[in-house]
């Protein structure tokens, strides 16, 4: 009778394991996917600050190349965005970059936007991120939209364009979150 009931007591265990072996692999799933996408975000917004401060002081990394498909027309707004995609590599998904430049303060009436001193940059990324496992529904549907303005402190070379700024692509969503200073 005892040797019955023992080997009762051990299927019982089989199957309680089976029970509960579902919900603990989506609490791992869920762990390794929110520890990626939140130490994505810390990424976004250190990558982003770091770079456009430099930017803002005249200190671009010459060596960073723009991505392959985007053609900014100012080599400076190039390189930010390079800056800012290297510093920001997520673990688990992709960037995008939107860079604005500000018009002239002298002329305030003016299109023309430009490297001028005292103007606000505006610096956008938007890191979508798709998780590892894709079983966990992510915040934000996954994207994390980070967006900065910097006053320009100096600039070499102040010389008048008429773009925007420049961008990597556009995210999903768009950069409708991403405008100019005001």
């Amino acid at each position: 009778m005892r040797l019955t009931r023992r080997r009762n007591e051990d299927g019982a265990a089989a199957v309680e394991f089976a029970l509960v072996l579902p919900v603990l692999i989506l609490i791992l799933f869920g762990i390794i996917d929110y520890g990626l996408y939140f130490g994505d975000a810390l990424d976004t917004r250190s990558g982003v600050a770091s770079s456009t401060r430099q930017a803002v002081v005249d200190n671009f990394d010459q060596t960073c190349l723009p991505p392959s498909g985007a053609s900014p027309l100012d080599p400076d707004v190039g390189h930010l965005v390079c800056m800012v995609e290297s510093r920001t590599d997520p673990l688990a998904g992709k960037t995008y970059v939107d860079v604005i430049l500000p018009t002239d303060p002298s002329n305030p009436g003016s299109t023309d936007t430009g490297w001028y001193p005292g103007g606000s940059l505006v610096v956008c990324e938007a890191t979508v991120v798709t998780g590892v496992t894709g079983y966990v529904p992510l915040p934000t549907k996954g994207v994390i939209r980070t967006r900065l303005v910097a006053q320009i402190e100096q600039h070499t070379d102040a010389t008048t364009m008429h773009e925007v700024g420049g961008f990597d692509f556009t995210p999903p969503g768009g950069w409708s979150w991403c405008t100019p200073a005001s």
